[in-house]
């Protein structure tokens, strides 16, 4: 997982994450936004799925 997570960061995928207090609820309101480059297919390397052939 952490070979993995460093790979994302190398090539520019983010996550950003805002956090907005509702009045009267004590749960914040959350809103997450995935940025993934356009590129993204030639900076990782792809490897042929195993377990979907297996089945």
């Amino acid at each position: 997982m952490e070979a993995m997570a460093t790979d994302l960061l190398r090539i520019g995928v983010k996550c950003k994450i805002t956090r907005t207090k509702v009045q009267g609820v004590r749960a914040p309101h959350i809103r997450m936004k995935l940025m993934i480059p356009k590129d993204v297919r030639n900076h990782l390397i792809l490897k042929k799925n195993d377990f979907a052939e297996t089945f």
